[in-house]
C-alpha cells in the first residue's frame, strides 16, 4: 500500500449495496503517502494516486484519513480529476498484446470506489515510452460528461456516458487549451510582427505589444471570441497558463491580464509575492478546476479560483500551521486541491521527496 492512516475522527461505511461512505459534517485528520502522483479532493473524501511497479495505484481516503486501495492500473502519464461523486483517472497504457498499440485509457469510480466506467480511446500504432515518461497525455478536464485530453498534437474528447469521440486539432501549434466553466478556449496571437525571425526585446520595461483573441472550441472549430481581441507583451503571451478559472497572461509576481466568459479581460494578481531574503519562498499547487495553491506562511494556503467576482478570486485557508510550513532551509513540494465539501493537501520535504505527509478536512 501507498497510503498509511496517521489520525482518525469518525466516519463508517454503508454495509448496504452498492457501499457509500457515511461522512460527519465535520472531520479532520492525517495520513501518511509514499510518493504522491495525484491528489483530488472528492465529496466527503479524498483521492489519491501512488506509484505500483509499472503503474499507479487509485486508493480513497475517507474522513476519518484511512486508506482503501481501489484498483491498480498499469501505464504512464497518469491524471485525476473530480466527476460525479467519485473521480475520473486517465492514462497511456498497452492496447493490444505485447504492447504493439497503445492508448489513452479513462476509468470512472463512484464514490465508494466501484467501477461505473472502463473504456479506452485514441488508439495509435506504437508501444510505451521505455524510458517511462510516457506519451504525454494532458488531462483538460470533465465537462458535461466528457472526458478532453491532449495527446499526439491533438484535443479529444471521450464522453462516459455515450462512448462518442470528438477530436479537434489545437488553434496553434502547441496552443495552451484551457478548459472553462463553459467550454474549451486558446489565446492566439494574430499579431504578424509576433512571428518575425527577430523581436526586440529591450533589456527594461514592457517591450513591444502584440495582437491576441480569444478562440472557442465550437463544433470541432476554433471560433474569435467576440470583444475579446487586446494586446499583450510578449512576456504576457509566453507565461500565459490556465489559472483561477481563466486564461491566465504573465507571470505569478506582477498583475496580469486575465480572461473569462463571465468577466472578459481583467487584471489581477500577483499571486506570489516579489521573492527576498527576509521571507521563506511560496511554493505552489495546481489543483482541479483550474484552481492554484499557495502556501503563503505557516498554516495559511491562499486559494485562486474561479468565484463570483470572476476569474483569479482569491480566499485564504486555514490549514495546520504545523504540517503546512515553508521552512528557510530546504524547500517543501505542495500538492493540494479543494472541493466543495473537501480540503486536502501533502507536504514533502526535499530530504525525503518519497515520503509525503497529508491531511484531509471537511470545508
Amino acid at each position: 500500500m501507498g497510503v498509511t492512516a496517521a489520525a482518525c475522527s469518525g466516519g463508517a461505511v454503508d454495509a448496504q449495496e452498492p457501499a457509500v461512505p457515511s461522512v460527519p459534517s465535520q472531520f479532520a485528520a492525517t495520513f501518511d503517502v509514499d510518493s504522491p502522483m495525484g491528489l483530488v479532493a472528492g465529496d466527503g473524501q479524498a483521492w489519491v494516486l501512488t506509484p505500483d511497479d509499472a503503474g499507479a495505484l487509485l486508493s480513497r481516503i475517507d474522513s476519518t484519513g484511512r486508506s482503501t486501495d481501489v484498483v491498480r492500473l498499469p501505464g504512464q502519464s497518469f491524471a485525476m480529476a473530480p466527476y460525479r461523486d467519485g473521480v475520473v483517472v486517465t492514462r497511456h497504457a498497452c492496447a493490444a498484446e505485447e504492447c504493439e498499440e497503445t492508448a489513452v485509457k479513462a476509468l470512472v469510480v463512484d464514490a465508494a470506489g466501484a467501477t461505473v466506467v472502463e473504456e479506452e480511446f485514441a488508439r495509435e500504432f506504437g508501444g510505451l515510452d521505455s524510458s517511462g515518461e510516457g506519451g504525454g497525455v494532458e488531462l483538460l478536464g470533465v465537462q458535461d460528461d466528457a472526458v478532453w485530453v491532449y495527446t499526439g498534437g491533438r484535443l479529444i474528447g471521450y464522453d462516459l456516458t455515450t462512448g462518442r469521440t470528438t477530436t479537434a486539432e489545437t488553434a496553434t501549434p502547441g496552443a495552451v487549451t484551457c478548459m472553462l466553466a463553459d467550454g474549451l478556449y486558446t489565446l492566439v496571437v494574430v499579431d504578424e510582427d509576433y512571428f518575425a525571425d527577430e523581436i526586440f526585446l529591450p533589456a527594461e520595461g514592457p517591450g513591444p505589444v502584440f495582437d491576441v483573441e480569444v478562440q472557442r472550441l465550437v463544433d470541432d472549430t476554433w471560433a474569435p471570441v467576440p470583444d475579446s481581441r487586446r494586446g499583450l507583451t510578449y512576456d504576457d503571451i509566453y507565461w500565459q497558463s490556465c489559472t483561477g478559472g481563466g486564461v491566465h497572461a504573465g507571470g505569478s509576481i506582477a498583475p496580469g491580464p486575465v480572461w473569462s466568459g463571465t468577466s472578459g479581460w481583467v487584471e489581477r494578481g500577483p499571486y506570489l509575492r516579489y521573492p527576498d531574503l527576509a521571507t521563506a519562498p511560496e511554493p505552489t499547487a495546481r489543483g482541479s478546476a483550474g484552481q492554484l495553491f499557495v502556501l503563503e506562511s505557516a498554516g495559511i494556503v491562499r486559494r485562486w479560483f474561479a468565484g463570483p467576482d470572476g476569474p483569479m478570486s482569491s480566499e485564504a485557508l486555514q490549514v495546520p500551521a504545523d504540517l503546512f510550513v515553508q521552512p528557510y532551509g530546504p524547500s517543501v513540494h505542495l500538492t493540494f486541491d479543494a472541493s466543495e465539501s473537501v480540503i486536502a493537501g501533502c507536504i514533502q520535504k526535499q530530504e525525503s521527496w518519497s515520503d509525503a505527509r497529508c491531511w484531509v478536512a471537511s470545508r
